[in-house]
Parts: structure tokens; sequence; C-alpha cells
């Protein structure tokens, strides 16, 4: 039997989403621990934007854990 995954940290995100005349969705996506914003356009691309983002920030919180910073 196969053991359950650990959970994942709560993670804070602000996104600002719009429907082009299209009515396609793009906007943008900005994690707590990053002070940049990552675009998209489409749902597909939000996914992998939404992925990069969370590997980004576990990534940053490990490094922060290591050192002793975590906020």
């Amino acid at each position: 039997m196969d053991a359950l995954p650990t959970p994942r940290p709560s993670e804070r995100l602000l996104l600002e989403i719009n429907r082009d005349p299209d009515g396609r969705l793009e906007g943008q996506l900005r994690t707590h621990n990053t002070g940049c914003w990552r675009p998209f356009s489409g749902v597909l691309e939000l996914l992998k934007t939404l992925e990069e983002a969370l590997d980004a920030s576990d990534s940053a919180t490990h490094i922060q854990a290591e050192e002793g910073t975590e906020s």
C-alpha cells in the first residue's frame, strides 16, 4: 500500500484574471515569497504557471529553512 504524500504548507498567491474579447483567460500570478509576476494566457498556461510558482516557492522555503531564516 502506498503511503499518503506529505501535505505542503499553505501558500499565499495573488492572482489577477481577466477574459479577453474571445473569452480566453489571461492574467498574472505572484506568490508571497517572490516579488515577480508570472503572466499566463489560457487555462493550460495558468496551470503550468501555478506549478512553476509553487515549485520555486518550495525551493525558496527549503533554502530558508536550511539557513534558519524561514518567515
